[in-house]
């Protein structure tokens, strides 16, 4: 059997060379990956793999996590760009008979423009993603240097109107997005705690000293929420209670300390740097490993049974998840008849504007990113069956809560958005805690 063997995927959307340097990017980090080169122009990535090592749809997987779908390519299938060059023939024609000039030779030429162009434009890709500029502005801010440069000022402003129009992200992006933003702070602040005054004042504020007391540093540096879950959630001993979006344990161990040796507690986070925390925190408590289980996983699709726990937990989690109804369509399911939710989460008291709405999503600002009205959210809370919603507290965010919440973990790794935008949401960013029960006959089948 060959040990390598080369492959090209079709890619659709990767149009230009900083999409194109994305995509190799990505695929160069996959194990059993040996070499990758991309082509905007042609549309494809031709890639050598070791055949043992990596699969035809575990490269699809992640050209698709990059933002972009692909397939592998088939013979043929390039007829679009052979239409093109076709039209291209003509023109040349056209001018070669106009201007008496070999045909050959404009033909040639203009593939010597057309390269000295392209790598032009790659060398510009190549700075701008070196210097952190995203691919959608990068791709604008070249674009306009080099049709500003032969002078086609209106193309060029027209570049910026089409890039400033607000793309909304894919569901993957977003969680690939959020896992990045908490892996790294996961990965920098474990020891040294959060770098943000405003949110370590907010998340000792959430704890009487009592639960203080309990909670080990690493679980404590790296908490993130807007609640204290657990101190309503009416724990009792024996429970199985399942916490979405664990991050280093903060509430995983407070739950452990409540429903005792005999309860089960069960943390579920996308990010695999906060469950490697949270595995220390359980040290530094002085659990045994089986007193907590942990797993790397996508709230919106569990690897957990029908009906098995007692109670879901959430801290300042669910707003992250770009489709809140399948994370809660989930928290029905695993839950018994008669169990309970407490959830802590961060929504807007009305609805506000589309743009400014818009703008947030962009980037994915914080907990601001994802936040929706509070009518909107507990909406979809019914609609998943639960009953008995009730609402323990809320919280308006002050102005510095609020800058602190929309570039949650930290600036160094979410862009603060617009301080007009901000001023415009303030007084209607409110931090809830709510319980609700899923009935021992459903709505859909009572």
């Amino acid at each position: 059997m060959e040990k390598s063997r080369g492959l090209t995927l079709k890619i659709e959307g990767m149009s230009t060379p900083c999409c194109a340097e994305e995509v190799k990017e990505a695929l160069l980090k996959v194990k059993g990956v040996k070499k990758a080169s991309t082509c905007p122009k042609r549309g494809i990535a031709e890639i050598e793999i070791e055949t043992d090592e990596v699969t035809d749809k575990q490269l699809i997987k992640v050209v698709e996590e990059a933002g972009f779908k692909a397939k592998v390519k088939e013979e043929g299938e390039e007829g679009e760009l052979q239409a093109l060059m076709k039209k291209f023939e003509r023109e040349f024609e056209k001018l070669a008979q106009k201007y008496n000039i070999p045909q050959k030779e404009i033909k040639e030429h203009w593939n010597l423009v057309k390269k000295e162009a392209a790598e032009v434009y790659q060398r510009c890709c190549d700075w701008s993603l070196r210097h952190g500029i995203e691919i959608k502005d990068a791709e604008a801010y070249c674009q306009s240097a080099i049709l500003t440069g032969i002078g086609k000022l209106s193309w060029s402003e027209e570049v910026f109107k089409v890039k400033e129009k607000i793309k909304e992200m894919t569901n993957e992006e977003i969680k690939n997005l959020i896992a990045s933003r908490y892996g790294n702070f996961a990965a920098k602040y474990a020891f040294e705690g959060n770098a943000c005054p405003i949110r370590k004042k907010q998340v000792k504020e959430l704890y009487n000293e009592e639960e203080l007391s309990l909670i080990p540093k690493t679980a404590l540096n790296l908490a993130l929420g807007c609640g204290n879950p657990v101190s309503f959630a009416d724990l009792k001993p024996g429970e199985v209670v399942v916490d979405f979006g664990c991050g280093a344990g903060i509430d995983l161990i407070l739950a452990a300390h409540k429903v005792g040796p005999k309860g089960r507690v069960i943390g579920v986070d996308l990010t695999p740097q906060m469950i490697e925390k949270e595995g220390q925190s359980e040290t530094e408590a002085g659990f045994s490993a089986e007193r907590i289980e942990e797993h790397v996983g996508d709230i919106e699709k569990l690897d957990l049974p029908d009906s098995f726990a007692d109670v879901v937990t959430s801290n300042c989690v669910i707003i992250l998840t770009p489709n809140k109804e399948a994370a809660y369509r989930e928290a029905f399911r695993i839950l018994k008849p008669g169990g309970r939710l407490a959830i802590s989460d961060m929504v807007f008291s009305e609805k506000i504007h589309p743009e400014i709405k818009g703008r947030f999503q962009s980037i994915w600002a914080g907990v601001v990113g994802g936040a929706i009205a509070e009518k909107d959210y507990l909406e979809i809370v019914e609609q998943a069956d639960f009953g008995q919603i009730k609402i323990v507290k809320r919280h308006f965010l002050t102005p510095e809560e609020l800058f602190a919440m929309s570039t949650c973990p930290g600036t160094e790794f979410v862009p603060s958005p617009d301080p007009k935008d901000l001023e415009a949401v303030q007084g209607k960013v409110v931090s809830i805690k709510f319980t609700a029960v899923k009935p021992f006959i459903s709505q859909e089948t009572g």
